[in-house]
């Protein structure tokens, strides 16, 4: 602490709650901190349940696109069953399932496949029929997994070797159907020596069978299937990431050629889409077949599920998870809370004024606009272009630096606050009775004008009652007291008037100051007018004296004008606003030549004031202090005021 905090003055000076340098420590080190605690719940995964919820939202927002032609999909219905069943039979949809693939393959499928399981064994004679239809073409036959037990075709459909693919699914913790398994392919123990098949994802095998079909067309080679246990299933030159997010495209109704079942068998419909295309074959009713997707509030048939893998495969549009890299969703935390943090944590002093709270609240939801508005945008943006931000965590963490940061601003405000409040009645304890409310609110808005001692040119003004110790000896002390209450109540508003300051009452004198604490340009002007004004005062207040049956007031009144020293005088625990110096001692001299209750001004004064001032030379004098003689001129009080910034 500096000798200056002793000051008598060194209230007044502009003291923030944070220093500079501490502003700067909080601005930079504050933000990465609480980035890096942010950025703990997210290595652990905590966020990932919600992070899944605006996967969906984000689906939902994009809309359907238009999934590839190559894909038809024929539904086993309800209306399929109800068309191909005898009121006195029961439906069994192998009975003409031999037919739809005959259908399909001569309309040119490129492959078929059946997904569900071929459980049991029914009719011999239907058995043998839809054997035969499945080695006469590229049929697909499902395997699925019940209490981890693999089941596959009966034997009989497996006589031709036809491909086989795994119908498991593995829905995200809340049941949507969001990813790939992360073991998608599946290993099934064949022989009684411990060998094994490996049986590749459903939609695998019927885009691989489709890209070869195109291959051999065009007369390239095709690479092989290669279904490594982990990692990523090499599809020609596609590559698909075992876990990876399904870049679903649209649902039921929403673009896929789709046929429903009876038509197909009873040749009802036009199969022209269905040439060099891949069927799927599902059950559209079972709802154990059945799946919460991320598109859509409905559950719908896992036919869908397999013709969307197929579909993104094909248009080679994975979406790119950058939401599952937690180390690099940590890292993008700590940038952006220090990002935030540098915005919100600016503790701008331009919070203090009228409308502080007004700013301070604009400028806090223009940063979540800028910050939680536009990385929701960036997120919506990036997924239509088949990428995947971190929502959750980034906007969580924008959440905690929001609060945090309004914490501290609040904190820092309210402090300010209290300091401008203190401050403030300070200041209406040292100038509250001694200026006027104009005045007042000027040293409010701004007490460095008053804080140091410095030379100012300013007007000096002294006055004081005529005759008032013969008068006052004969009074009681009541009555002295309020007559001089009465007479000074009355002078101090012509004084106001002109925005003066009452630098100080002794007995019966007033001396009052213009020029300081504010800079007034006029000063002169201002104090020839509050002499006047005084006079004026002193008129009404004698007559109304007269009618009380009191005798009259007069006041001499002396004004010189120059330079003086303005500031506090005394010490930090009792000091006053004064000026100093030998312009306050000449206005004194001055005003003890008014024996008559003259207006009486030194040259200075006189030079300064316009020619509406009516003005003359008074006489020569000798002061004490001073060698040369001093002309004085008497200010008449009938005069026109000037009106100089005072009230007339």
């Amino acid at each position: 602490m500096n000798g200056a905090d002793h000051a008598p003055g060194s209230y007044l000076l502009d003291r923030p709650v944070l220093t500079a340098r501490q502003r700067r420590t909080i601005r930079l080190l504050i933000p990465p901190l609480l980035g890096a605690l942010c950025a703990v719940p997210v290595l652990i995964g905590e966020p990932d349940a919600l992070e899944r919820v605006t996967i969906d939202w984000r689906f939902r927002c994009r809309g359907p696109l238009q999934p590839d032609p190559r894909i038809v999909l024929v539904h086993i219905n309800e209306s399929s069953r109800r068309a191909l069943t005898h009121p006195d039979e029961r439906f069994d949809f192998r009975d003409h399932l031999d037919d739809a693939i005959d259908q399909l393959a001569d309309a040119g499928a490129v492959a078929i496949g059946l997904d569900f399981w071929l459980q049991g064994r029914g009719d011999p004679q239907i058995d043998r029929r839809l054997a035969d239809a499945i080695a006469g073409t590229n049929v697909v036959l499902g395997v699925a997994v019940a209490d981890d037990v693999s089941m596959r075709a009966p034997p009989v459909f497996l006589e031709a070797e036809p491909d086989e693919g795994s119908l498991v699914v593995q829905p995200d913790p809340d049941g949507v159907l969001r990813r790939l398994p992360e073991l998608p392919n599946l290993d099934l123990l064949v022989g009684e020596d411990g060998s094994t098949i490996r049986i590749p994802h459903f939609p695998f095998v019927l885009t691989y069978l489709l890209l070869a079909e195109e291959a051999m067309q065009a007369g390239r080679p095709m690479p092989a299937l290669e279904l490594p246990a982990t990692g990523a299933a090499h599809l020609g030159d596609r590559v698909v990431r075992y876990g990876q997010l399904v870049n679903y495209a649209a649902g039921p109704g929403e673009g896929f050629v789709t046929y429903d079942f009876a038509d197909v068998v009873r040749e009802q419909c036009d199969l022209g889409p269905v040439d060099g295309a891949v069927v799927l074959i599902g059950e559209a009713r079972s709802l154990e077949d059945h799946f919460a997707v991320p598109f859509t509030d409905r559950h719908i048939p896992g036919v869908y599920y397999h013709a969307n893998v197929i579909d993104m495969i094909l248009h080679d549009r994975p979406l790119a998870d950058w939401s599952s890299h937690r180390r690099w969703v940590a890292l993008l935390v700590v940038l952006v809370a220090s990002a935030v943090g540098w915005y919100f944590l600016s503790l701008r002093d331009w919070w203090a004024g009228r409308y502080g709270w007004v700013r301070l609240g604009a400028y806090f939801i223009a940063g979540i606009v800028l910050f939680a508005g536009g990385w929701l945008l960036v997120c919506r943006i990036s997924f239509q272009r088949a990428t995947v931000l971190p929502m959750v965590p980034l906007l969580a963490t924008i959440g905690v630096m929001t609060l945090v940061s309004l914490g501290v601003q609040l904190v820092v405000a309210l402090t300010s606050a209290r300091r401008l409040s203190q401050r403030n009645r300070q200041i209406e304890s040292l100038f509250g009775r001694s200026v006027s409310a104009h005045v007042l609110a000027a040293i409010k808005s701004d007490p460095t004008r008053v804080a140091r001692t410095e030379v100012r040119q300013v007007s000096v003004l002294f006055c004081d009652v005529r005759g008032f110790t013969a008068t006052s000896t004969h009074m009681a002390p009541e009555a002295v007291a309020a007559m001089l209450n009465e007479y000074f109540d009355a002078i101090t508003s012509a004084v106001f008037d002109c925005d003066g300051f009452i630098d100080k009452f002794v007995g019966d004198e007033l001396m009052a100051v213009f020029g300081a604490p504010l800079t007034q340009e006029d000063h002169a002007i201002r104090a020839a007018d509050a002499a006047m004004g005084v006079k004026r005062a002193l008129k009404d207040l004698n007559a109304r004296r007269a009618a009380r049956g009191q005798a009259p007031i007069d006041c001499g009144i002396g004004i010189h004008c120059g330079p003086a020293a303005a500031g506090h005088i005394g010490t930090a625990r009792r000091a006053n606003y004064t000026v100093v110096g030998d312009t306050v001692n000449m206005a004194a001299r001055i005003e003890e030549f008014t024996k008559r209750g003259e207006i009486l001004v030194s040259e200075s004064v006189a030079q300064a004031l316009p020619a509406s001032f009516n003005t003359r030379r008074w006489q020569t004098v000798t002061i004490r202090g001073i060698d040369q003689p001093q002309q004085l001129y008497e200010l008449s009080a009938d005069a026109a005021p000037a009106g100089a910034g005072c009230d007339a």
